[in-house]
């Protein structure tokens, strides 16, 4: 089976992926699966993302694609995809989007996670109306976001989204506060388990990553 087919799509930097990212696409599939005809969540790690190439503490690409592997190897309705990886330039979703859409001839709207804080972003992001145009959006709730139906582009004009929420408890875990805690605490990611898949943990002790 194709690692998109009859797929979800979650894109998203993954720095790192955490416990949290995990509950988010298992509760999607469980939810939506049946309803949007998808059997697989498939992740999409960034390859050179826009909105945060000024981050310091931005791993390598292919450091935060193996975490993903990593951290997905033991589900099979789990997929990874690398496809941002060897395309060239900055990533943009939109186009990353296009192209599975056009090799795997997916059918529109495609099913696409996304958590509340980052799609009442949405008008910052490139090209945001192609993307709306395309996808059924799976809004996983967030801390202090309430359910976003619309969004404003700097144009003035407003879109409403084609978009259901997933039901589940909001998730104030990121990978922000997951990366504050490893560079301050000095027990590393010991401190965190639970809050990280172990193979995840073992990777980024191994590889000293993030202290």
């Amino acid at each position: 089976m194709s690692p998109v087919s009859g797929a979800c799509f979650y894109f998203g930097t993954f720095n790192p992926i955490h416990s949290g990212h995990l509950m988010v696409a298992q509760s999607a599939l469980t939810q939506f699966g049946t309803q949007f005809g998808f059997e697989r969540v498939t992740f999409i790690p960034a390859g050179n993302p826009p909105h945060r190439h000024q981050e310091p503490d931005m791993l390598d690409a292919s450091l935060r694609l193996k975490m993903v592997r990593l951290a997905t190897a033991d589900n099979p309705a789990f997929a990874v995809s690398d496809i941002e990886l060897h395309r060239p330039g900055k990533s943009y979703t939109v186009d990353t989007l296009h192209a599975l859409i056009q090799q795997y001839d997916l059918r529109q709207p495609v099913p696409f996670i996304i958590g509340a804080d980052a799609l009442a972003q949405l008008a910052t992001w490139h090209q945001p109306e192609q993307l709306i145009e395309r996808v059924h959006f799976l809004q996983a709730p967030r801390p202090g976001f309430d359910f976003v139906r619309q969004v404003t582009l700097h144009s003035g004009k407003t879109l409403s989204l084609n978009t259901s929420s997933i039901q589940m408890p909001p998730m104030a875990i990121s990978s922000s506060w997951i990366r504050q805690s490893l560079a301050s605490n000095p027990k590393g990611p010991q401190g965190l388990r639970y809050f990280l898949p172990p193979s995840v943990d073992l990777f980024i002790q191994w590889n000293g990553l993030y202290s």
